[in-house]
């Protein structure tokens, strides 16, 4: 099993997703994996790109994050006001490393300065899209294209992998957390549920995924961009693609 990186979230995928996930994404691409590629390169690929990009997100404030933001400085505050006034008595609370309060206060401050920006499930969703595109092309040797048979009502393979890896995703976030509002949270949002429930559905999916797939064939330069300009969806394409190859599939592919 390939090895994971220490993020924000910790080393969680890899004990919390079953091997099994691995079929299951390979079975709804209904491809044949690529030489040297087996079934335990396809979910480690997907603990270790998710587990990447959650760790390199900055995903936009709600309004109601911006209202906890400003409850939690309110209680920092007033938490340090009543230590300081019990401290004149003699009372000493439980004892912070000098400077504590500054930090938090400049902390919690920066946060409720972002901007509310574009809604969360989009934000996360457009991060996630190069991972699970490039893990496609790297499991089958296919470049992903975004079909959809719209007589027939169903996903190509490139759809259909990326809904699978959406709801392998949402399972191990419930097993995590046991707690079904607390795995939404992370990769969905509050209205739109878990991230498989807020995938766009249909031909929309294919609409959201093709600004990558178009950009892939643009990519000219693999390991470092050459010297014209680049789109911000190739330059993210090329991203996930190289970190995948190198820190997942490398080993045991010929």
């Amino acid at each position: 099993m390939a090895d994971t990186p220490q993020t924000k979230l910790g080393i969680i995928y890899a004990d919390w997703m079953p091997a099994e996930a691995g079929n299951r994404l390979v079975k709804a691409a209904e491809q044949s994996l690529a030489e040297g590629v087996t079934v335990d390169h396809v979910r480690d690929g997907l603990c270790f790109g998710i587990q990447f990009a959650a760790a390199t997100m900055h995903v936009p404030l709600n309004a109601q994050a911006r209202r906890k933001i400003d409850s939690a400085r309110n209680a920092v505050a007033k938490y340090d006001l009543i230590a300081r006034e019990l401290g004149v008595e003699g009372i000493e609370l439980l004892s912070l490393s000098d400077g504590w309060f500054d930090r938090a206060i400049s902390h919690l401050d920066a946060l409720a300065e972002e901007p509310l920006g574009v809604r969360r499930a989009d934000y996360v969703r457009k991060r996630i899209y190069p991972y699970l595109l490039a893990l496609y092309e790297l499991s089958f040797c296919k470049t992903p294209t975004a079909y959809y048979d719209g007589g027939a009502e169903r996903d190509g393979p490139a759809l259909a992998f990326v809904r699978r890896a959406a709801v392998e995703l949402d399972e191990t976030h419930s097993k995590m957390f046991a707690r079904p509002s607390v795995a939404s949270a992370l990769f969905g949002d509050g209205k739109g549920g878990t991230l498989s429930v807020s995938l766009p559905q249909g031909d929309s999916l294919r609409r959201a995924l093709e600004p990558f797939i178009k950009a892939r064939a643009d990519i000219k330069t693999w390991i470092e961009p050459d010297s014209g300009p680049e789109s911000d969806h190739a330059r993210a394409y090329r991203y996930a693609y190289n970190l995948l190859k190198f820190r997942v599939f490398s080993n045991n592919m010929n």
